[in-house]
């Protein structure tokens, strides 16, 4: 059963029409829509649902004054409980214009890309585990970055049900590896609200996928700063409880920094690429990764760097502590999940000489 916030009803608004502005040309226009997608107040306001609302938008833009015109989400029931919000109808395009997110998201239009992540075995490269990356798909089968999904996301309030899709789509493809594997899921923490509630469809579908829960890391990502880390503790003991792992993304830049690393105490720590490439030859950057990778000691986590780059990177934080890592030195992300990696004499993977990246 789900929550108003993982499938909302759908949005309706109150419109306004101010000064001269004459409402009878779109009351007629909306009388022969269905009379559940409607209702007229008074002879300067109505009520409607948004997909009325999005296709009014042009005509006012043409035709009338824009600026004299305003809309504000609404019940259908209290169409006047928040007019004291109002703002002009154009002010909604962006609304409008991010508003293909919710059929990603209502459609499962998501595709999950591997990239895997290495630990370094008696002197060779191996293959360990995966981190699951979302993208989304448009209806001519291209895909959409993940950056362009949460913008959108955030704008039309559904961050929460992007991030659940996206886990859920990455559990279903995750069935598909060793069960010897690492499985590192992303989430975002700010769209978790009551570990309980919002987390049960996600382990029931790994329990009904047999999906051992100690190959399983959650790992967090933050767009935004976690204001109330006891909250996010909460959202992290409730993982651990249940037999999973989680890791901390980014360390050492933006949000998460090393204080946060030491409250939190995660199984696995990922340096930010921003401090693993060009580590080897950068005194600032190798002061943050070997600060990183002595907390990480101390908690008794696994030190991950991601975004490695180049070899001479890999072999200087191999040997600086670093026992897991992850970059396009190895493997870009890819649709299916890469099984070995063919490494030529030079030490670079054959599969990355065009430089190319996803």
């Amino acid at each position: 059963m789900f929550c108003d916030i993982c499938q909302p009803k759908p949005k309706g608004y109150t419109v306004y029409f101010a000064d001269d502005q004459d409402a009878q040309p779109l009351i007629h226009y909306i009388e022969g829509k269905p009379e559940n997608t409607w209702s007229v107040i008074n002879e300067r306001m109505f009520w409607v649902m948004e997909a009325i609302l999005f296709d009014m938008i042009d005509y006012v833009e043409a035709h009338l004054d824009p600026k004299s015109i305003y809309a504000v989400e609404a019940n259908r029931e209290d169409p006047l409980k928040t007019l004291y919000k109002m703002k002009q109808i154009h002010e909604f395009q962006i609304e409008r214009e991010s508003s293909w997110i919710d059929e990603v998201i209502e459609q499962s239009q998501l595709r999950t890309h591997f990239q895997p992540i290495i630990e370094r075995i008696n002197g060779s490269s191996e293959i360990v585990g995966y981190e699951l990356l979302s993208r989304g798909v448009d209806q001519d089968e291209n895909i959409i970055p993940p950056f362009k999904l949460f913008e959108a996301a955030r704008v039309r309030n559904r961050t929460f049900a992007l991030d659940r899709a996206c886990r859920l789509q990455a559990v279903r493809n995750a069935a598909t590896l060793p069960s010897d594997k690492l499985i590192f899921i992303n989430f975002i923490p700010t769209a978790i609200y009551v570990p309980e509630h919002c987390l049960a469809t996600t382990f029931a579908l790994i329990k009904k996928l047999n999906i051992k829960p100690e190959q399983v890391v959650f790992e967090v990502v933050e767009t935004d700063e976690v204001e109330n880390i006891e909250h996010l503790k909460s959202i992290l003991n409730y993982y651990r409880d249940h037999g999973f792992k989680y890791a901390l993304d980014d360390v050492g830049t933006g949000f998460n920094d090393l204080q946060k690393l030491a409250d939190l105490r995660p199984d696995i720590v990922k340096l930010a690429l921003e401090f693993s490439n060009g580590v080897s030859e950068d005194k600032a950057k190798q002061e943050v990764a070997a600060s990183v990778v002595k907390l990480s000691r101390e908690m008794g986590a696994k030190a991950l760097a991601e975004g490695v780059e180049i070899e001479t990177d890999y072999h200087y934080l191999t040997k600086m502590g670093y026992e897991l890592f992850q970059g396009y030195y190895f493997a870009k992300p890819s649709p299916t999940p890469l099984e070995t990696l063919n490494l030529e004499k030079d030490g670079r993977p054959e599969h990355l000489h065009d430089n190319s990246r996803i």
